[in-house]
Order: C-alpha cells, then structure tokens, then sequence
C-alpha cells in the first residue's frame, strides 16, 4: 500500500512537472531567437554606423564674438522661396547684384578719367619739354652766330696787324672824328688795350671781361675807350652765361659817351638783336632801322646786316 501510494506520488509529480517543462523549454527557445535577432540587428547597425576615424567633410562653426560685443550673427542657409513671396524675393535677391554692377561700372569710370586725366597731364609736359628743347637750340645757334660774328671781327683786326704802332690806331682805335678823335693817347693806354685785346684773340673770354673792364678804369676817358665798350659788350654775350643786361649797358655807355664813334652802328645794331631776344620787338625794330636811316652811307657792314634782319624778322 504503501509502495503503491509512492508510485501515485511519483506519476503525480511527473504529471505536473512536465508541462513545466515544456514550457522552460519553449520559453528558452523563444529567448535564443530573441537573442539572435537583436545580435542580428546589433550588426547591421554596426555596419551602417560611420567610422569615426574616417575623414570627414568640414563643417562651418557659427562665429563667436570671444568676448566682444556685437558679434556676427550666424549664417542661415538660403531657404527656396514659397510660391507666394517668390516674385519679392526674388526681386529683393536682384536687387544686390544690379547694385554691384553700377558700383563697379563708377569704378570703371573714374578710372577712366583718371587716365585721360594722366594723358593729358603728359601731353602738358611733352609741350613743355618741346618748348625748352626750341629756346635750347635757338640759344645755341645765337651764341654760334655770335662767336663766328667775334670771330670774323678778330680776324679782320688780326689782318690790320693790330700789334704794330700804326696799325694799333687804325685798326683798334678810333678813326672817325668827333669826341672820341680828340682824345689824347695817354701814358700805357696802348700797352693795357693791346693786353686786353690779345685775350680776346686766344677767346680767353673771361679774363678779356676783367681786362677791359679795369682798363677803363684806368683810362676812362682814353683814346681807345669806345673800342673796350663795344668789346666788353660782344664779349658779355658769349660768355656762359650770356649776361645780355651787362651787354646792353656796355653798348649803351658807347652810343651816349661816343656818338660820333665808328663803333656806333655796330652797337646799334647789337642792341637791336639784343632787345629782339629778350621779346622786345618794337624797341629792336628801332634800334635797327636807326642803323639803316642814319649810317647807310657809312659804309659800315652792320646796315646790311640790319635790312636782312628787317627783311627776315618783320
């Protein structure tokens, strides 16, 4: 009996305990499924998340202000606009660029009149350097045409034979009458004249200035006093520089102390071309129709020189 009561307990437990454990079993084999499918999807998403040590694209941070005021906002992006406000924004973004346009065509046009400006200024100084490069050469040929003049006088004193005793008076000295005819010779005068002379002969030009100008000092009212203004005036203007107000007044000084003297009409005509050069025209055209008018029968070769300066200047 006793026995039989333990073989009931036994299939009585086993009756219960079975279904327990089917269900265990089920319910661990529903929770390995489970288990594989989230492994599963566990890997998918591994695979499909992004390596963090892979290069990545940059990116724009907003900008900071790092403690000052007014710091830029940030940038939004350009959003497409709603058919409704689509013609004002679209307006509204045209607006910027035919703005930039008409500020880059101003540009355009100041730097345009900038460069005519500049081309203009050049032609301006292009005339300039034209305008002195002119006066340049007609004040080299008049000191050209000065020196041949001296030259040519030279050499007819040195054909007189200036340096003999007889020849000293007719070819330096005065030979017409008048004030300066009367004069006495004095004590060396010839000597210092004919010192004075000879360096004008060697174009010692400017030791020639300081000669004549101290032998008249020393012989202001000398024999051959007229013949050292005219010289000191010939030798004022090819000197470098010319000094044509010291030539003016030596020729001067010969007309008012020496109006009877041969010398005259060269110094009238000297001072006609003199005052013509410095722009003078009506007071040159006087001095050289005087040379023609009162010394036409003269002799003297400064009247021909004065009608071809007449003829070709007036």
């Amino acid at each position: 009996m006793r026995e039989l009561s333990k073989a009931l307990l036994a299939g009585g437990l086993a009756l219960v305990a079975a279904p327990l454990y089917m269900s265990a079993q089920a319910q661990d084999y529903i929770d390995l499924e489970a288990e594989r499918e989230r492994s599963a999807r566990s890997e998918a998403t591994a695979e499909s998340r992004p390596d963090p040590y892979a290069p990545q694209a940059a990116r724009s941070y907003p900008a900071t202000s790092f403690g000052v005021r007014g710091a830029p906002a940030p940038t939004q992006q350009a959003q497409a606009p709603s058919p409704v406000d689509g013609g004002a924004a679209a307006q509204g973004a045209a607006g910027p660029v035919s703005g930039g346009s008409a500020s880059g065509g101003g540009n355009v046009g100041q730097l345009f009149m900038t460069v005519q400006r500049l081309q203009q200024e050049v032609m301006r100084l292009n005339g300039i350097v034209e305008e002195q490069a002119h006066e340049l050469r007609s004040l080299r040929e008049q000191s050209l045409e000065r020196y041949v003049d001296l030259d040519r006088r030279l050499g007819l004193l040195a054909g007189a034979d200036p340096g003999a005793a007889g020849g000293a008076a007719s070819a330096v000295g005065p030979s017409s009458s008048g004030e300066s005819a009367a004069a006495p010779e004095q004590s060396g005068e010839r000597e210092a004249y004919q010192s004075a002379y000879n360096l004008v002969r060697d174009q010692q030009f400017d030791q020639a200035v300081s000669a004549f100008q101290q032998f008249l000092q020393d012989y202001p009212a000398g024999r051959f006093a007229p013949n050292a203004y005219y010289w000191l005036g010939e030798l004022h203007l090819v000197t470098r520089p010319p000094d044509l107000e010291a030539a003016r007044q030596s020729f001067t000084l010969l007309l008012e102390l020496y109006p009877q003297d041969q010398k005259v009409p060269d110094a009238l005509f000297k001072l006609g071309k003199l005052h013509f050069e410095k722009g003078e025209r009506d007071k040159a055209r006087e001095f050289l129709e005087r040379v023609v008018s009162q010394h036409a029968s003269s002799g003297s070769g400064a009247v021909n020189l004065a009608r071809d300066f007449l003829r070709n200047n007036y």
